[in-house]
């Protein structure tokens, strides 16, 4: 007969990344106190493994009335990671625990027991998991990075146009992007949103980019608007399509880091030069955007800014007050060694 499967354990993690249990905790629990690299080294155990922190006795340890819970889909995104820092940091001072509950393609019942033991949930990137029903919640929600009542945002259509704008004062015409998610609902050649669909970032962003061809004179090639999913993979397809093209793009806007990074891999990997030969300008501000070679030019948002206003916000409301869901957070560009004037033809 079958055995059935034992439930994986802390101990499991820990041994995954040759780290300590009390390491594995820290991770688990937010703490601020953990290296960069372990924490990565930590996560990454977690979705190796299939860990699952027991929401229910996690909640009833912590208590309701000083209880978040944080839900996000994969907890080794480098974006998630930099908003549950921002987010830890501001309950650790605010004196609340986070519960992070991890939603996968079906709504867990674990949800449930969420809305009645926290006070607020802060959704990470919701609109890349099944939408959640209002009984699944608490009474209090604020999201970062998808559509909901109350939303966190930057200024993507700004940001973007900063990164198009590097581009084109470099002397870049053959310029392409790469999408993030539900850039199909744009029409790629007119730019032109289709009426009653959801705020997308990935959809601003793309928007950006077609007005900065336009007012620049440029037509945008077929073939120029390539779509991505925010994961180096999606980047790396991308590359590969946008230089198999006839007259390929002498620089590429990508709608994130992680595809930015694919980029210049596939870029080096078929001999060409970056910055020489291809310029990439990504948009994150992600730690992996200075690890690279060479060093990202990227759009910078402040996510552990919003992780802890998202905190904030939901602590202000849980006490009954009513405040305003802050204005789109400023983003600035970080021009690297990624970017170079335009090659001669």
């Amino acid at each position: 007969m079958t055995q059935p499967h034992r439930p994986i354990t802390i101990a499991d993690v820990a041994h995954q990344a040759q780290v300590s249990a009390m390491t594995v905790s820290n991770v688990i629990n937010n703490k601020p106190n953990v290296r960069p690299q372990t924490r990565q080294r930590v996560l990454d155990a977690i979705e190796k493994t299939g860990y699952r922190v027991n929401p229910m006795a996690r909640a009833l340890a912590g208590g309701r009335a000083r209880m978040l819970s944080v839900v996000t889909r994969q907890l080794n995104l480098p974006y998630v990671s930099e908003v549950l820092m921002g987010a830890a940091e501001a309950a650790e001072t605010l004196n609340y625990d986070l519960v992070v509950l991890m939603a996968g393609t079906r709504t867990s019942p674990d949800l449930s027991v969420m809305s009645r033991l926290s006070v607020g949930a802060l959704l990470i990137q919701p609109n890349q998991f099944t939408p959640l029903g209002a009984g699944d919640l608490p009474e209090h929600v604020v999201s970062v990075d998808g559509p909901s009542a109350r939303a966190l945002s930057v200024d993507n259509h700004g940001g973007a146009q900063r990164a198009m704008g590097h581009l084109l004062a470099l002397g870049h015409t053959r310029i392409a992007t790469i999408t993030g998610l539900a850039a199909h609902d744009i029409d790629p050649r007119s730019g032109r949103s289709v009426p009653d669909t959801d705020r997308d970032d990935g959809q601003e962003r793309l928007r950006a980019y077609h007005g900065a061809m336009q007012a620049a004179g440029l037509r945008v090639p077929r073939g120029y608007v390539q779509q991505g999913d925010y994961t180096k993979s999606s980047g790396e397809a991308a590359t590969r399509r946008l230089l198999r093209l006839h007259r390929p793009p002498t620089a590429i806007f990508a709608a994130c880091d992680a595809m930015a990074v694919g980029a210049i891999h596939v870029a080096q990997d078929l001999g060409l030069r970056v910055p020489d030969d291809l310029s990439v300008v990504g948009f994150d501000g992600l730690p992996i955007a200075s690890e690279c070679n060479p060093q990202l030019t990227t759009v910078r948002q402040p996510l552990h800014e919003m992780g802890a206003a998202a905190v904030h916000l939901l602590v202000q409301l849980a006490g009954g007050q009513r405040p305003a869901t802050p204005a789109p957070f400023a983003t600035d560009l970080i021009v690297r060694g990624s970017t170079a004037a335009a090659p001669r033809p």
